[in-house]
């Protein structure tokens, strides 16, 4: 389980089904086969051209049983259930979250990404169901529920608004 993913060489499947609260409560946190197949795809397509656009990126939270989500999230039919998606953090230096959330928003193939607390959070990113146009945007901070958000809006953000001082100067 510590091998890298075929088509995913950076990451494992125990990078991506580990969880410090399944380990504390005794939670089985073992995928089904479809969720094994659905996390090689998000490896595939979705973590591995972060990792190649950004350096290093770190799965914060990834597959999540049905019973480890309820602990989590008070829900039980996230995404992360299903092995369609990731919470991230960009490692290198310089790299924050509101550039990788605008990039992949135009680069991967997502249905929705989720920038929490952007200014010192982590990034959501789940697979796009066959029938998503364009990937939604969201926002929060703070205890806030995501607000949509264009990516036009996150781009003056990060330009001018509370993103622009903790963010470095690069293009996505």
């Amino acid at each position: 389980m510590n091998q890298p993913l075929p088509g995913a060489p950076h990451f494992t499947l125990d990078e991506l089904i580990r969880s410090d609260i399944a380990q504390t409560y005794g939670l089985d946190n073992t995928p089904s086969p479809t969720a094994l197949e659905r996390l090689g795809e998000l490896a595939r397509m979705v973590l591995e051209p972060l990792r190649g656009r950004f350096g290093p990126i770190q799965v914060t939270s990834g597959f999540r049983s049905p019973e480890l989500n309820w602990y989590v999230s008070l829900d039980r039919t996230s995404r992360h259930c299903r092995g369609e998606a990731a919470d991230v953090l960009p490692l290198a230096v310089g790299v924050g979250c509101p550039r990788l959330a605008l990039w992949a928003a135009s680069h991967l193939p997502c249905g929705q990404i989720i920038l929490y607390n952007y200014e010192r959070g982590w990034v959501h990113l789940d697979l796009a169901q066959p029938v998503t146009l364009s990937p939604r945007l969201y926002v929060s901070q703070g205890l806030r529920s995501p607000v949509r958000i264009s990516a036009e809006d996150l781009t003056r953000l990060i330009a001018d608004g509370p993103l622009a001082r903790n963010q470095p100067n690069e293009t996505c």
